[in-house]
């Protein structure tokens, strides 16, 4: 049942429902902002894949979403946004991540000489080399990754990893430490003419329901890592109580402005947290 919740604890982070914002690329440009744009998109696209295949079948229906689709949504993207676009890893699970050139030099200087605080919170590496933008945010590893890449996992899941991966040297990670970079090449001479597919919808908000709702998704984000400690120490009373506050929500004045959109991703993830407690 711990295995359970967390798992579907793990499907809700991955929709990126509780993730910070990447940081933003120093410098200015138009290609360099759209380094940065398709490197959203890639990473809410994985997300989102990854979210849907852990609530279905949970981490082993994940390896295979990492394995089959995220090549596929990398061209996808790269295509999209007229860049080119991967992952280097400190120990990368799939051989064609295992990347040399300034990918790698750069992931080595950053484990040689990591920038101050979190790998989430570096700010990522922007270098202009001969008419190419080279743009790369650093991966943190989280919690929730330990379930695919930590010290220890459960022996049905390493199976189906080694399957796919017989060689695979992307375990024994710690909460905290850096894990991979995402990188982005962008031709800098033919920035005007990259196409864009921006999808994004504004919400106007009255100040005030604007604050109400930053408060509420402050307060999903407290309880999922107050959950995720109770797990962790084998409280499950204290983890079902959380997860019953969260199943149950909360209405708010701002609900009247937000488009049924909002409600198609909300309503499962409210299901999902009754369905963990």
């Amino acid at each position: 049942m711990k295995r359970r919740a967390l798992f579907l604890l793990a499907a809700l982070s991955a929709t990126g429902a509780f993730a910070s914002p990447p940081a933003t690329a120093p410098g200015t440009g138009e290609a360099a902002t759209r380094a940065a744009d398709a490197a959203k998109a890639f990473s809410g696209a994985l997300r989102q894949a990854l979210g849907g295949a852990m609530a279905e079948g949970g981490p082993a229906a994940a390896v295979a979403v990492c394995h089959d689709e995220a090549p596929r949504i990398a061209e996808r993207v790269s295509a999209e946004h007229g860049v080119r676009l991967g992952r280097v890893g400190v120990r990368s699970r799939n051989p064609a991540n295992r990347l040399e050139g300034w990918q790698k030099a750069l992931l080595q200087e950053w484990q040689a000489r990591p920038p101050a605080g979190p790998p989430s919170q570096w700010a990522p590496a922007v270098r202009h080399e001969g008419g190419t933008l080279r743009w790369a945010r650093a991966i943190e590893t989280e919690g929730l990754c330990l379930v695919c890449h930590g010290p220890r996992l459960d022996p049905g899941l390493e199976a189906s990893i080694r399957a796919r991966y017989p060689d695979d040297p992307a375990t024994g990670f710690e909460a905290g430490s850096l894990r991979d970079l995402l990188w982005v090449e962008v031709d800098e001479a033919a920035g005007a003419a990259a196409p864009t597919s921006e999808t994004r919808q504004a919400i106007p908000m009255r100040e005030a329901e604007a604050a109400e709702l930053r408060a509420q998704m402050r307060a999903h984000l407290e309880r999922l890592e107050g959950i995720t400690a109770a797990l962790a120490n084998g409280d499950t009373e204290a983890a079902a109580s959380l997860l019953e506050t969260a199943a149950a929500g909360r209405p708010g004045r701002f609900r009247t402005a937000l488009p049924e959109g909002w409600f198609r991703f909300a309503r499962p993830m409210h299901e999902a947290f009754g369905a963990a407690a």
